[in-house]
């Protein structure tokens, strides 16, 4: 059974990694999968009262708010449209905001920029401003990304970015730029073996932004683990996997097995 919103409120105000806000967001992260006309219920359920859908062609997401909170939530999309999205990954680099980054992503969020500013300002509230989050899973991870990176540009504030099977979006002074101008506020889960969180390559000259938060393959999410220590457990995910319907990394990278291992840990108190 899914927490409910007054077991583990979310919380607005604090930036530092929050497990319970983590939650809340994965939770808006797989909303973003539903049917059009679903979407906005599930949102109502998280107590975002205020909703506006995002779409323009393959880009997808919303943004909702109420009176503490104002959330964007990028759609993401299968691994099969995911590899298209990455090929010719090492020419399609553009200039982009705090730096240089994949030509689809940008190209991909560009696409509802205005819609997702017009519609943050619409929802603001000028006496008492809420925090802002972003959020996203597969390739709405990466448009969260560009997203965050957009309203940094911009002069706006950004309070948190949780995003799940994130791939690399930039290159290494993209990389550094960013987490320079938003230092401990962007948390990046990884289950196990995602393969898509491995793409574009670093060969092509990208680089990951953001805190790792790594889910083992005992479901526990390590907030500091060693790469000796990745790299065993994730020939174990294999080794694991091997004999089992299906490939181990696509797996992985189910959105709703992001929500089940982040509901355990916080219903264990991890």
């Amino acid at each position: 059974m899914a927490i409910t919103p007054a077991e583990f409120p979310f919380d607005a105000h604090v930036t530092a990694y929050s497990l319970a806000n983590a939650y809340w967001l994965a939770q808006a992260s797989n909303i973003a999968y539903a049917e059009k006309d679903r979407i906005q219920p599930e949102a109502a359920k998280l107590g975002l009262d205020r909703f506006h859908f995002l779409a323009k062609d393959d880009t997808e997401g919303f943004v909702a708010a109420n009176e503490q909170i104002i959330v964007v939530a990028f759609r993401g999309t299968d691994p099969t449209h995911m590899q298209d999205i990455l090929t010719d990954a090492r020419i399609h680099k553009v200039a982009g905001p705090l730096g240089v980054m994949h030509r689809g992503f940008l190209h991909g969020f560009e696409l509802v920029k205005g819609d997702m500013l017009a519609a943050i300002g619409r929802f603001r509230n000028p006496d008492r401003p809420q925090s802002v989050w972003c959020t996203g899973h597969s390739l709405g991870a990466a448009l969260a990304v560009v997203a965050v990176a957009a309203l940094l540009a911009e002069g706006q504030t950004v309070d948190g970015l949780y995003n799940f099977g994130q791939p690399r979006v930039g290159d290494p002074a993209f990389a550094d730029e960013f987490n320079r101008r938003f230092p401990g506020r962007h948390f990046r889960f990884v289950n196990n073996n995602d393969t898509v969180t491995r793409v574009p390559p670093r060969e092509f000259g990208y680089r990951h932004t953001g805190e790792l938060r790594y889910i083992d393959t005992e479901g526990q999410i390590q907030t500091d683990i060693n790469f000796w220590r990745l790299f065993q457990d994730r020939i174990k995910g294999r080794m694991e996997g091997f004999l089992k319907p299906g490939t181990d990394g696509l797996k992985d990278h189910s959105m709703r097995l992001y929500v089940a291992h982040i509901e355990k840990a916080l219903m264990s108190g991890a």
